[in-house]
């Protein structure tokens, strides 16, 4: 942001994207756009606007009051660091009532909606609790306003980009998202625009964030009747991981992905060319490097992505060597409850396809996490591991085991914490994989002591 003076007051001029997306040099972010447009504020618009006495002061608040201004830095100060806060937390919440009240109008003047849109753009920067709070409200209102002569669909979708900058830019504070619809619909429209060439970076980041990061449990199967697989969907999703575009946006895309993997990934029929799936492939791969590899959430979601592209036959060669090595991580990474995983296990040629792959990690791990789900299989998925096993070299064999001895260790450590005689569901549950592990470990025993 950046204050110019102006009639002896600082007042601020907002750096907008063009069309219609914000850009903050000094975020944690950076900018998503090459383009931007200034809009200084002056003294005549502020006294003119009904948003303009509020602003100057909730601006001024970026210039901290400090003792070489004439308060001492002890308690004088302090109080009066809290007064300025509950003056800025009053004229936010002015400034929202104002714009909910312009955008619930049937037919707001075009001048209205001129001055709301301009103290949007001045308002949606700034990263409080409260704007993030009522920007994602607001974003709600402006999704049931109509289209009217004065409120164009030009300016309704740069009240969207601005209303959801302002509640999802900001890592601090993120407010839930109670109805991911309006936000797919949000999502789609900019994938669209991305696709035509236009650049929307941040507008996607910002759809990303909100569904990835804030998205409300209970509203998780909004994504069973979404169809993903619609062609400017599918390169939206691309445009998200290509190489080039900035951490953050990569970041978002990889959370948001297991959101819709299995519904893009388990197709009866393939939905991109092969050269598009291994693009896709390497960029979500070089995307899990650079987001953090290492970092356990990163696993996690990555592993979902994972699991479901294995299952795949169309996407299953494509999978960047590599990142198989995810399968390290599974005992820590992937709950025992996971959709992915479970339709891994129940796939009789999946173990078979790993196998002539010609890549003996893959066959290695994947074979490893079987024998830890091993009561789980299939009989007929059983027999294959079993066909399998006998050819590993012994090393294998002694990890198996090993691996099998330490999930059963840690399970009956953690069985410990419950009472003899609870009946606890979580207890119930522990049981069962203890049991689980022992049957696993003793066909493991009867394969190496039958020659394997």
């Amino acid at each position: 942001m950046i204050l110019r003076r102006c009639g002896g007051i600082n007042l601020p001029s907002l750096v907008l994207t063009t069309p219609g997306c914000l850009t903050s040099s000094s975020t944690a972010h950076g900018p998503l756009s090459r383009t931007a447009k200034t809009y200084p504020m002056t003294s005549r618009s502020l006294s003119f606007t009904p948003f303009g006495r509020f602003l100057p002061l909730l601006h001024q608040s970026s210039r901290t009051a400090c003792p070489s201004l004439g308060w001492s830095s002890g308690s004088n100060y302090e109080a009066h660091l809290s007064c300025r806060s509950k003056k800025i937390q009053a004229q936010i919440h002015k400034i929202y009532v104002k714009l909910f009240k312009t955008f619930e109008k049937t037919s707001p003047t075009a001048a209205e909606v001129d001055r709301a849109l301009e103290a949007m753009r001045l308002i949606a920067p700034l990263s409080e609790e409260d704007i993030a709070i009522k920007s994602y409200s607001l974003f709600r209102i402006l999704m049931k306003a109509p289209v009217s002569p004065a409120y164009t669909q030009e300016k309704k979708w740069e009240a969207y980009r601005l209303a959801l900058h302002g509640a999802y830019k900001w890592d601090n504070f993120l407010p839930l998202v109670e109805d991911p619809r309006d936000i797919l619909t949000f999502l789609s429209h900019h994938f669209e625009l991305a696709d035509r060439g236009e650049d929307q970076g941040e507008p996607i980041q910002n759809a990303l964030r909100a569904l990835a990061y804030a998205l409300n449990p209970q509203t998780i199967d909004t994504f069973k009747n979404f169809d993903p697989t619609q062609p400017s969907f599918i390169r939206g999703i691309c445009f998200a991981f290509q190489a080039g575009q900035p951490r953050e946006l990569r970041k978002a895309a990889l959370f948001f992905l297991p959101l819709v993997a299995d519904r893009l990934f388990n197709t009866s029929a393939p939905i991109m060319t092969t050269d598009e799936m291994k693009t896709l492939c390497e960029n979500w791969a070089s995307a899990v490097d650079e987001i953090g590899h290492s970092a356990y959430l990163v696993q996690k979601v990555a592993l979902a992505v994972l699991l479901d592209m294995m299952n795949s036959p169309h996407w299953r060669p494509h999978i960047v060597p590599k990142e198989w090595k995810l399968l390290e991580r599974f005992t820590s990474a992937v709950p025992d409850d996971s959709e992915p995983l479970k339709r891994c296990l129940d796939n009789t040629e999946l173990l078979g396809a790993i196998s002539n792959m010609g890549n003996p990690d893959a066959m290695s791990l994947w074979s490893l996490v079987l024998w830890l789900r091993y009561a789980e299989l299939k009989p007929e998925v059983q027999v294959q591991l079993k066909e399998v096993t006998k050819g590993v070299q012994k090393w294998d064999f002694e990890r198996y085991l090993e691996a099998i001895e330490m999930e059963a260790s840690k399970a009956e450590n953690e069985l410990t914490e419950y009472n003899p005689w609870t009946t606890d569901p979580g207890a119930g549950v522990l049981k069962t994989k203890i049991d689980n592990l022992r049957v696993a470990k003793e066909s493991l025993m009867a394969l190496k002591s039958g020659g394997r």
